[in-house]
């Protein structure tokens, strides 16, 4: 049955006609954009008519950074985010040893001790009083620092002669030398002591993640994991239960054995294929390890953590060019975007042609390093919504100064750099209104600070849409099947209940999504 879509605020995102009232829908592709006299004449035979006065329909918004199926796990865990306390920390794990069995893992994210009463990081001996029989890891709201307790670090033989692998850090105590139960960037050492969930786990998580994505009125994400994570959503796919689409970022490891799997850069199905391989430069700004070229204001002894050096870095992109796929790099600091630069450009020299390559965040840069940037054509892959939970940490730990290259995502976009737009869930919410909403206001959902923080660097809400359509669908290879509301196109859209471009942007978050819709099948509607 076709689907026709009426008396609505149709944001298209395509330049030869932006606006329309009316969409038509048919066997899951666009075959009518316009006015309701317009799609009702093209559309034959059964019609299913959705009159749908003062709501906004845009493209189907796509998360272009994220780990999908580490949130579906983690929606299963121990949630410390927003928590006030290591005191409520420890009260919430404890909760979860309570139920668990002697030598279980006991896992967790989210922790963050820039808004505890403490202020202070946690330690190993916060967590052996009342895991004093479990392994315990909980990851820190980045994504880049690891608590654990004795018994973990035991688990995977980590003492006081271990020596610090390249690109991370333990911490230790500076009397004794034994590991304060803080790990950088070295969250494989635990997770390779640690039981692999088995597919039908996984499959199970990327279902659950599925679920929250489609009431959000997310129709597909950009996935930054690896081939464990890639066969639950082949298999999900085979079955026809993957609905949302999948891109993938794969790590340098798992390239050899993705090609034996059959999996190929730009190829694959309508729901999973993938293209890109995902590199990183530095750590994240609240672990310190996010690499700058001058030191922490609040920590000068430290500068980051070189996670790869620049020629490392050039052997691995070049890697990638060689197995045809485009690099995706984490960089957080404004040295680390520096590399980024400095080595794609080096490994463009024997490898060109048409590449889409990315860096992921770019919290930091300088502005002499924009006129490579848009040389290069690379996109700038950030994330809006850091800038409401970040903005105080950014001007504690970098200084205000330092701050106006922060997070500057018009300087960006005004010097001709493509921006595409993500949440790094489980990092922060999956919610893509939440991230429109700090695209735009630059505060947090509370609105500080007053005016937004760096007020001037502020976008326009149909930029942002583009960020999670135009972009997405760009950096992927799909432009020409998505990213915008054009005939031919997949029939990918997002129906808000109300009109976006008329409800005050302090408002935005409480306005829910009232369908998503994927290949022209209506996957979820609100209430």
């Amino acid at each position: 049955m076709a689907l026709a879509i009426l008396s609505a605020n149709v944001f298209t995102g395509d330049p030869e006609r932006p606006q329309a009232e009316a969409v038509g829908i048919e066997d899951g592709k666009i075959v009518a954009v316009g006015s309701n006299d317009e799609v009702r004449s093209t559309l034959r035979g059964k019609v299913e008519e959705l009159q749908r006065p003062g709501r906004l329909v845009i493209p189907g918004l796509v998360d272009g950074h994220c780990h999908f199926l580490s949130y579906g796990l983690y929606l299963q865990r121990v949630d410390l985010r927003d928590l006030p306390s290591l005191a409520a920390c420890r009260e919430r794990i404890r909760e979860t040893v309570r139920r668990s069995r002697p030598g279980e893992w006991i896992l967790g994210r989210g922790w963050n001790h820039h808004n505890w009463d403490e202020q202070r990081e946690p330690r190993r001996q916060d967590l052996d009083d009342i895991a004093p029989e479990n392994p315990v890891m909980m990851v820190r709201a980045c994504g880049h620092s690891q608590w654990v307790n004795s018994q973990a670090l035991t688990a995977a033989k980590i003492t006081r002669d271990t020596p610090d692998p390249a690109g991370g850090q333990i911490d230790r105590d500076p009397r004794s030398g034994e590991p304060t139960g803080m790990l950088r960037e070295l969250r494989y050492l635990i997770e390779r002591v640690m039981p692999v969930p088995s597919l039908e786990a996984r499959k199970q998580a990327a279902l659950l993640a599925q679920k929250d994505a489609l009431r959000l009125g997310i129709t597909g994400v950009h996935t930054c994991e690896g081939l464990q994570q890639w066969e639950a959503f082949e298999a999900l796919d085979r079955a026809g239960a993957l609905k949302v689409r999948v891109y993938h970022l794969l790590p340098p490891n798992d390239l050899d054995d993705a090609a034996a799997c059959g999996v190929r850069p730009a190829l694959g199905s309508e729901h999973l294929w993938a293209g890109h391989m995902k590199l990183f430069a530095d750590g994240s700004l609240g672990a310190g390890t996010a690499l700058l070229h001058e030191p922490y204001t609040d920590e000068p002894g430290n500068a980051g953590l070189v996670v790869m050096d620049l020629p490392l870095l050039q052997e691995k992109i070049e890697l990638a060019y060689r197995r045809g796929c485009h690099v995706a790099i984490h960089a957080i600091g404004d040295k680390a975007v520096t590399h980024c630069l400095l080595a794609i450009s080096g490994a463009r020299k024997s490898h060109p042609g048409l590449k889409r390559d990315r860096i992921e965040h770019v919290q930091l840069y300088r502005p002499e390093d924009l006129a490579l940037f848009r040389e290069l054509g690379v996109v700038g892959s950030v994330q809006p919504r850091f800038v409401s939970t970040d903005w105080c940490v950014a001007e504690k730990r970098w200084g205000a100064a330092r701050c106006q290259t922060g997070y500057a995502w018009r300087s960006l976009m005004n010097a001709g750099i493509p921006l595409l737009f993500g949440s790094d869930a489980p990092v922060e919410p999956l919610s893509p209104i939440l991230g429109l909403q700090a695209a735009v206001t630059r505060q947090t959902p509370e609105g500080t600070p007053p005016g937004g923080w760096f007020p001037g660097q502020r976008l326009t809400l149909e930029e942002s849409i583009a960020g999670f359509t135009a972009a997405p669908a760009w950096v992927s290879g799909r432009q020409e099947r998505s990213g915008s509301i054009r005939v031919g196109k997949w029939a990918d859209l997002t129906v808000f209940a109300q009109d976006l471009f008329v409800v005050p942007a302090s408002e935005w978050p409480s306005v829910p999504v009232e369908m998503t819709i994927v290949n022209g099948e209506v996957l979820y509607r609100h209430g």
